[in-house]
């Protein structure tokens, strides 16, 4: 663990903000003199690109009567890309220094790291760590069972982090009519659930509280496997899944191993398409859980899952998104049956509509954007709203906030409410 002042890396990134503006300016300045004797424009373009990017974030609590720190989100992280690509394959690189100092941790991560190889003619291979987005929701996801960091999506981190990287090799074949991919993860990857490190949440017989020792579950080390089908007919998308492979947030108590995760497996369907003057988009799964009859005690049963999904153009630069979403828990009379002193209930039919509303201003260099979460059957909702303007091609910054209320502690939005905040963020590309 290495511990350095939050104010002396502000400090150091200012200073490289301004170096680079003084850098540019020092070579505007020589491009006045129209010299092209340095011209190196018939140099055939080289295999390798490079990238590096920095942000700057700070996110305060609005209650920090719970939380034992008064922010989740304050970090410096700097992240270096390195693509190469070759005439049949091509390596991807991602690597970012983070200071946390939340944690009071300094991180070197691999964020990426991936070889592709496309030397069989309608197929591609990649092999390493990867980021997997499949699906059609806006930020509910019913099919995409790639790990997730809930860690990341309330704190006001770049929504790129919602999605870890995975350890997988994918195999992918265009066809003619239909395409199909396959993704094996050799070891199993959880979701990055609160465990009291960052944030507070709720702890029965307790309430909501952050605990100081972290809660820790037991990951198994077992494989998982996803598929999917897909392809377009006329103007319509569509996709079949299939996934084996566990639960990916706690979901079984076993009296030996503590809190673990219940092998799951999944079958599902999507489709997107223009209707109306928008695009409409509808996606269903099916989680038959471990406990297919609904009566082990403190072990999810198995679920039906639907998404109804409209986006329009309300006026020029701004668009509406509207979801509805129903989370049905089968066997729900073997469950309430079952259920022992302690174990959390959930509705048998969990609903949630969403609505995000973005608008672009000023050329598209000012994005606001306001999503609100809210499930009639839990009483509890979500406000995330946020707004970023790009000052350069280089820089940008965002502003947001993360609201979360509820009218009990125990539900999966409202046990979250102690850790309400806003945020800023800077973010610089040289």
């Amino acid at each position: 663990m290495i511990n350095i002042s939050f104010k002396s890396l502000a400090l150091i990134f200012g200073a490289l903000l301004l170096a680079d503006s003084v850098k540019a300016q020092e070579e505007n300045s020589n491009d006045e003199w129209g010299d092209d004797w340095g011209s190196d424009a018939w140099v055939e373009p080289s295999p390798f690109q490079w990238r590096f990017n920095t942000s700057l974030g700070y996110g305060q609590l609005m209650d920090d009567e719970v939380n034992l720190n008064d922010s989740v989100f304050k970090e410096l992280r700097g992240v270096a890309e390195l693509n190469w690509k070759g005439e049949m394959s091509k390596l991807q690189l991602e690597v970012e220094l983070i200071s946390d100092n939340v944690v009071d941790d300094i991180e070197l991560n691999t964020y990426q790291l991936n070889y592709t190889y496309s030397g069989i003619k309608d197929f591609d291979i990649k092999v390493g760590r990867q980021v997997i987005t499949w699906g059609t929701g806006d930020l509910l996801f019913l099919n995409d069972l790639f790990s997730k960091s809930w860690k990341s999506f309330f704190n006001g981190r770049n929504d790129k982090y919602l999605k870890p990287p995975v350890d997988a090799v994918r195999m992918s074949h265009y066809g003619k009519s239909f395409n199909w991919e396959v993704a094996f993860l050799p070891e199993f990857q959880a979701d990055e659930t609160p465990d009291g490190e960052r944030y507070s949440f709720y702890n029965p017989g307790i309430g909501i509280v952050q605990p100081e020792t972290r809660f820790l579950a037991d990951v198994p080390d077992e494989p998982e496997f996803a598929a999917r089908i897909f392809g377009r007919q006329e103007s319509v998308e569509w996709a079949i899944y299939a996934y084996d492979g566990y639960y990916k947030s706690p979901s079984k108590l076993d009296l030996l191993q503590g809190w673990t995760y219940a092998e799951m497996s999944s079958i599902g369907a999507s489709i997107r398409m223009p209707w109306l003057g928008g695009l409409f988009n509808s996606e269903f799964a099916y989680y038959r859980s471990e406990d297919s009859n609904g009566n082990v005690p403190f072990t999810n049963n198995s679920q039906f899952r639907l998404l109804l999904g409209y986006e329009t153009e309300l006026f020029k630069n701004t668009t509406l998104g509207t979801q509805v979403y129903l989370e049905r828990t089968l066997n729900y009379n073997a469950l309430i049956e079952s259920s022992q002193p302690g174990e959390q209930i959930p509705e048998e039919n969990r609903t949630m509509l969403t609505f995000r509303l973005t608008n672009m201003a000023m050329q598209q260099r000012l994005a606001n954007s306001l999503m609100l979460f809210y499930s009639p059957s839990d009483e509890d909702h979500y406000l995330r709203a946020s707004s970023s303007y790009k000052y350069s091609d280089k820089l940008k910054v965002v502003f947001g906030l993360n609201f979360i209320e509820g009218e009990t502690d125990n539900t999966f939005l409202a046990q979250m409410k102690e850790n309400s905040n806003w945020f800023s963020r800077i973010e610089y590309q040289f």
